[in-house]
């Protein structure tokens, strides 16, 4: 596993570049991630573009030795820009529009928000595309987090619109997979579909889990516009999406498969435990498709300060993510930040150096991670080598939106079924793939679908071949019960299975359930 870190030399003053990149480097440290939030330095003002001082940083980076990973600036805009198109301020549920001056302010689906998006990164690859240091591309920063995915003004409604009878084709098609027929939600034109706004009481979980994957898909959307721009220009570079690690605002793998290579953003300060770190450490490399590669973008390198709670995080903490993180089979994995900033909002963010520039203690670990690495690299090569799993658990980002929709029991989410799954596993000593919907069941010993929750022919048939092929599926209390527009199945549950089972769930609870076992058959 490579070491990296991010850095924000616009944060600071130019005097500091070349000893900051020397002492990253003399710290074992091999990858640089900068530019992510430039835009405002970038781009200072209409029809300016500053780039010169972006090259004077990565040419010190790279005379240094450290590989650079480039981040287009996509999720701060620059208050200018959105003062002068705010048609792109994204318009939350109630109405009201986020103000520029933070981050994930922008609406995903705003001709002006792409065009800027489309501009910006156009002329970051123009100039260092070929640049030899510039090992990956990072697109955006953590998009839909903060719950910028969804937006509620007019041109997400027409795109919203369009999306839908896309996907139909006709109102009487509509109308019977959502079961409009209740409380008299019938469509008889295609312009009475609208957002899910505030109402008397809840929306339909069809209109709901409909909206959740527009917004999924217009965000993948502006995400491969950037992909196509940098792979063009950019060839032979991975290019990598990070996601904060337990955001489900959009669908991870639609964003990740693309580019054959995951990357998440991962915070476990202490809150969590290292059971939920391995979970979601194994998501991520479920959520880059066959290649099952996947990079920590950003990893915590002591105290955070944006949770209701910010503990200190013990001595040996952050060597222990490391080495966490390596032993799931994570590739690479860059610290976030150097130097701490002192301004904005994070400014009780920890980084690998005190605000004074001095060695924070987060530093001296991954120093020694570094070391350890590198020995085991040399003397021990298999330990990092992550042998075949033989048990698969099954996730679907559109499970976990149905089960939040309508969880029938406060706070039960998607994860709280799935992940104490993950951890029992991992207690027995077993290793664990995390599957999606369109990953290959075969070979698997064991494959588990702990809150499995939308039904379709086809995820039927995949598990019945993997039966037949002899492995063993389990299926947890809220799995095979609706069809893929969040309507109850007409069928003997788990819908599909019950047959062959020989068996059918009579009673069900959130996280328990009863099985009635029919004549010669067995639960």
């Amino acid at each position: 596993m490579k070491l990296g870190i991010c850095w924000y030399p616009e944060q600071h003053g130019e005097e500091v570049w070349a000893d900051d990149t020397r002492r990253m480097a003399d710290a074992g440290l091999e990858l640089v991630r900068l530019g992510e939030f430039a835009w405002g330095a970038l781009e200072p003002g209409p029809g300016r573009l500053e780039l010169d001082w972006l090259e004077r940083a990565v040419d010190t980076a790279a005379a240094a030795g450290l590989q650079i990973v480039l981040g287009t600036p996509t999720a701060a805009p620059p208050r200018w820009l959105v003062r002068a198109h705010p048609d792109m301020r994204l318009i939350d549920a109630d109405g009201v529009a986020r103000a520029p001056g933070s981050r994930r302010a922008t609406c995903p689906t705003a001709p002006s928000a792409r065009e800027a998006s489309d501009r910006i990164v156009t002329a970051l690859v123009a100039r260092f595309g070929a640049h030899p240091a510039v090992r990956a591309w990072q697109l955006d920063n953590e998009p839909g987090n903060h719950d910028s995915a969804r937006c509620w003004c007019g041109a997400c409604e027409s795109s919203f619109r369009a999306w839908i009878e896309r996907r139909y084709e006709t109102l009487d098609a509509l109308n019977d997979a959502w079961g409009t027929s209740f409380w008299s939600g019938q469509y008889r034109s295609w312009d009475e579909i609208e957002l899910p706004r505030r109402s008397s009481t809840v929306q339909s979980p069809s209109l709901l889990l409909a909206h959740r994957r527009f917004a999924s898909h217009q965000v993948v959307a502006g995400l491969e516009e950037q992909r196509t721009i940098v792979a063009a220009a950019s060839p032979g570079r991975d290019i990598l999406v990070n996601l904060y690690w337990d955001d489900t605002f959009v669908d991870a793998r639609d964003v990740h498969e693309a580019g054959g290579v995951a990357a998440i953003d991962a915070y476990p300060h202490g809150v969590d435990g290292p059971e939920a770190y391995a979970y979601l450490l194994d998501l991520a490399r479920g959520s880059a498709g066959p290649s099952g590669r996947a990079w920590v973008m950003e990893q915590q390198p002591g105290p955070i300060n944006w949770t209701a709670l910010n503990p200190p995080v013990p001595p040996g903490q952050v060597r222990l993510w490391g080495w966490q993180a390596a032993l799931h089979g994570i590739e690479s994995s860059l610290f976030f930040s150097w130097r701490p900033t002192r301004s904005g909002q994070e400014q009780y963010h920890s980084g690998l150096l005190r605000h004074d520039g001095s060695a924070d203690r987060g530093l001296v670990e991954a120093t020694q991670l570094a070391q350890e690495l590198q020995a085991v690299k040399r003397s021990l090569p298999t330990l990092l080598e992550r042998p075949r799993a033989q048990v698969a658990i099954l996730h679907a980002y559109e499970d976990g939106w149905a089960i939040e929709i309508d969880p029938h029991q406060a706070g039960l989410t998607h994860r709280s079924l799935i992940q104490p799954v993950h951890a029992a596993v991992h207690r027995l000593g077993l290793d664990v793939d995390i599957l999606g919907p369109r990953d290959d069941l075969t070979g698997y010993a064991a494959i588990i679908g702990p809150a499995l929750h939308l039904m379709s022919p086809a995820r039927v048939g995949r598990l019945e071949e993997a039966m037949a092929a002899g492995a063993l599926v389990i299926l947890g209390p809220r799995s095979l019960v609706k069809d893929l527009d969040d309507c109850w199945l007409e069928d003997a549950l788990p819908g599909g299975l019950a047959s062959t089972l020989g068996a059918r769930v009579v009673e069900g609870l959130s996280q328990t359930l009863r099985l009635s076992v029919e004549p010669g058959g067995a639960p």
